[in-house]
């Protein structure tokens, strides 16, 4: 079971750092290092005015805010600035920098000087923040947002150089930038400037929506703690690891680069059948969550799957056939509150040897005898299974004589109810099949190894998201052609593609989970 998807390694700041002298020293001239940095820095702006979009249309005449600092951290914010004002003609923006522009690096001087050369009426440059007073630099935001606000605002402050314990006034500096309400949408580069390996009281870090890792992804960003700090992370693949041997970097964590859905972008053959595309067994829902069952199988659907059966509650089946039509839906006998019942074994038991794969779990409650169910039919199946939701319970997987075929889709709390009962810590990472940890960055666990997959928006938080996303991988599962990991890594980024392309479109709020079954087709035949 191997993963084949393009995928780079995530690094320590200490790693990082010796990297990226390696990587400059040898390979670059200064020349090369500013085209690298202008793609980075460019990358960061056409991000940003994706990203901005989940919160608001952007305005016919945004204004933006720079904070500077002295590395490349700083040249890549002003790169940034540049590129945001040459596809925005109308937008403005300010520019605060830490430090003199001649106490900062040779490449961010360059950038400064370019900036100012490109849009010298459409910039105002305030002085250096390490200058002032906690009083001054108030009286200073004071004076640039009292007409109005900024709509976006990057931090290009500190990188792998920084300090995370914050000095006076930069502390107090960041702490007003983090407070203010006159800010729309806050970006970081790589890092949020005050984060750290060590995630401790003392840190007082720039509170950024989005996180921007340009080439590189440092292990800070993909800790708990920092969470608050990091907001959402973006991987801008800058193809650093392009040539780098992949022994090199054995046992690391790993970052799914952004390139990867393009793997299902192909033309389906001339001569091909329904058969061909896969048959998708689901045991899902009950008369309290019969929606479960439906999204499931609307999301296998959607994301191209041949045929999909689908075994629920006798109750419910009306509804189920008069609602999706194009599955073939099995009423089963059901228990007295309306769960499905173990009596129902032989009748799931006939589609066992038809199928390509199973899916299990989604919206069957809690009654003992629907586990029992998915238990014995999960025993009697041979090919790869889906197991989540009421399905992910100690009950139904340990009974099992080989877990290598299954994937498991657990959130936190289906987690811990699983690895309190089978082993802590221990049972994720010798888990011999492939565990989906569901989350605002979903990390698929596998052979001892993290692969991380920064996509998706903060819309997935609502109920039926997960059954979706089961649907969309039980669906890739049973197509084949690939392993279970790659199945499940490109599944899970095309339902997070989905999802930003809805809030992009129609915002965080106002929109339905099912509303992202109609942005697969754009997420899957757009670049991003």
């Amino acid at each position: 079971m191997n993963l084949t998807l393009p995928n780079d390694p995530i690094l320590s700041l200490s790693d990082a750092k010796e990297f990226e002298e390696t990587y400059f020293s040898t390979c670059l001239d200064t020349d090369h290092q500013w085209e690298v940095m202008t793609r980075a820095g460019e990358a960061v702006a056409d991000s940003a005015l994706r990203d901005m979009r989940e919160l608001r249309t952007i305005p016919h005449r945004p204004r933006l805010l720079v904070l500077v600092g002295k590395g490349h951290n700083g040249a890549d914010s002003l790169i940034a600035a540049k590129r945001f004002l040459r596809t925005i003609p109308t937008s403005r923006a300010v520019i605060w920098p830490w430090a003199p522009k001649e106490d900062c690096r040779d490449l961010t001087q360059r950038a400064f000087e370019e900036l100012i050369e490109f849009a010298t009426n459409r910039i105002e440059i305030l002085s250096p923040a390490c200058q002032m007073t906690d009083e001054k630099i108030s009286e200073t935001f004071l004076k640039t947002t009292q007409d109005r606000g900024f709509d976006l605002a990057i931090d290009g402050l500190l990188g792998l150089q920084g300090r995370v314990k914050l000095d006076y006034p930069m502390k107090q500096w960041i702490e007003l930038i983090n407070q203010t309400t006159k800010i729309s949408v806050r970006v970081a580069v790589d890092l949020p400037s005050g984060i750290g390996e060590v995630v401790s009281s003392e840190m007082h870090p720039f509170r950024a929506d989005f996180t921007y890792c340009t080439g590189l992804v440092k292990t800070p960003v993909i800790d708990n703690g920092n969470q608050p700090w990091v907001g959402r992370l973006r991987y801008l693949d800058l193809g650093f690891f392009e040539n780098a041997q992949v022994s090199e970097y054995e046992g690391f964590s790993k970052v799914l680069r952004p390139s990867a859905l393009p793997v299902l972008r192909q033309l389906r053959p001339v001569q091909c059948d329904k058969r061909d595309f896969g048959h998708l067994l689901v045991l899902a829902g009950s008369s309290t969550y019969a929606g479960a069952a439906m999204m499931t199988v609307k999301g296998a659907l959607r994301s191209g799957v041949g045929l999909v059966t689908c075994c629920v509650p006798q109750s419910i089946h009306n509804a189920m056939v008069a609602s999706c039509p194009e599955a073939m839906w099995v009423p089963m006998p059901e228990t007295l509150d309306g769960a499905l019942a173990l009596e129902g074994l032989g009748k799931a038991r006939r589609y066992l040897e038809r199928v390509d794969a199973l899916v299990a779990g989604p919206g069957i409650g809690s009654e003992r005898e629907s586990h029992a169910l998915i238990r014995e039919v999960c025993q009697l199946f041979n090919g790869p299974m889906l197991l989540d939701a009421d399905a992910l319970r100690p009950e139904i997987i340990t009974p099992l004589k080989s877990l290598r075929n299954i994937v498991l889709t657990p959130h936190d709390g289906e987690l811990e109810r699983l690895s309190g009962a089978l082993g802590g810590d221990a049972f994720i990472s010798s888990f011999p099949g492939v565990l989906l940890r569901k989350g605002a960055h979903p990390i698929v666990h596998f052979c001892n190894e993290q692969l991380h997959l920064f996509s998706g928006s903060s819309l997935l938080a609502r109920g039926g998201s997960g059954d979706l996303l089961s649907g969309i991988v039980g669906s890739l599962i049973a197509r084949g052609g690939r392993s279970l990991i790659d199945s499940v890594a490109l599944g899970t980024l095309w339902h997070g593609r989905a999802a930003e392309a809805l809030s992009r479109q129609h915002g965080q709020e106002a929109v339905t989970t099912t509303q992202i079954l109609d942005y697969l087709s754009f997420a899957l035949r757009n670049d991003f």
